[in-house]
């Protein structure tokens, strides 16, 4: 009981922009009901039951849940810390549907009528849930631009995709993936995103993020004894064809891996890696 405390009171400061000792979020608009609750990764299971494998594969650390009322609508609002901003993009991009499109709020949202909204924002994944009443896009977009202005931290993308070129990026288009990027178990951890080329043709690029369990020489050379070489300015090359992803090829640059995919042929796969590595 006085971890669960503690918690909710670490909250109340990351997460308040006024004082509110009745709640862990001061949402403008929406008054509280009840207390909030917060689970840690062992109590996770109580909340979400089977989804909780997943969380905890992104880094999950807490969440905090409380209803909030405005008119006829109650809803359950989940704010779950994911330790880092890449986590909490990770796990937003596997939740958020694909079909609805995604509010400039926060780093990104989504609302959809008349059951749910999704916020991204800095290390936070928000989940709001109607409780009474139903959630229109008016009322959702309100309401995560009110949540998203009440949570702290920064709006842009996880600074891991800084080693993206942001030139000719489709919007909305960058993914996170933990495993196997391209059905390729040799690509773990990884940035990446959806460009178009000088013909308008699409196409994937993608950086290799190093961890503190395999460095940049040990992946390459992992691929390196897997894959093709070719030369590209006097620099290697590594890459294979692919199922549904034509030819996918790496290079090194700048101390990391870069990579593009969706290459029809060798000359359009050295093309566009040239591309990709001199921005």
């Amino acid at each position: 009981m006085i971890r669960r405390v503690f918690q909710v009171a670490v909250l109340a400061v990351l997460l308040s922009c006024q004082a509110a000792p009745q709640t862990f979020l001061s949402i403008a608009g929406w008054s509280p009901e009840g207390e909030p609750s917060t689970y840690d990764a062992a109590g996770l299971w109580e909340l979400i039951n089977g989804a909780a494998d997943v969380f905890l594969s992104y880094g999950f650390e807490t969440v905090t849940v409380q209803k909030f009322s405005a008119g006829e609508v109650t809803a359950s609002i989940a704010v779950y810390d994911m330790g880092r901003p890449l986590n909490a993009f990770g796990i937003y991009r596997t939740e958020a549907p694909a079909d609805e499109s995604a509010l400039p709020v926060g780093t990104e949202a989504v609302v959809s009528p008349p059951y749910q909204c999704l916020l991204l924002k800095d290390r936070y994944y928000v989940k709001v849930e109607a409780y009474e009443g139903d959630i229109d896009q008016a009322t959702g977009k309100s309401l995560v631009t009110a949540i998203a202005n009440a949570l702290p931290g920064e709006a842009g993308l996880p600074p891991e995709f800084a080693a993206l070129p942001a030139d000719r990026m489709l919007a909305g288009s960058a993914q996170y993936t933990r495993e196997a990027l391209y059905g390729l178990a040799e690509l773990n951890e990884s940035v990446h995103a959806a460009y178009t080329d000088d013909a308008g043709s699409e196409y994937q690029a993608f950086v290799l993020l190093q961890t503190d369990e395999v460095t940049t020489d040990e992946t390459w050379q992992k691929l390196a004894s897997r894959w093709q070489e070719i030369d590209l300015d006097g620099e290697p090359v590594l890459f294979r064809e692919v199922p549904y992803s034509g030819l996918v090829g790496v290079i090194r640059s700048n101390g990391g891996i870069i990579g593009v995919a969706n290459a029809a042929d060798e000359e359009q796969l050295l093309d566009r890696l040239g591309r990709i590595a001199a921005r």
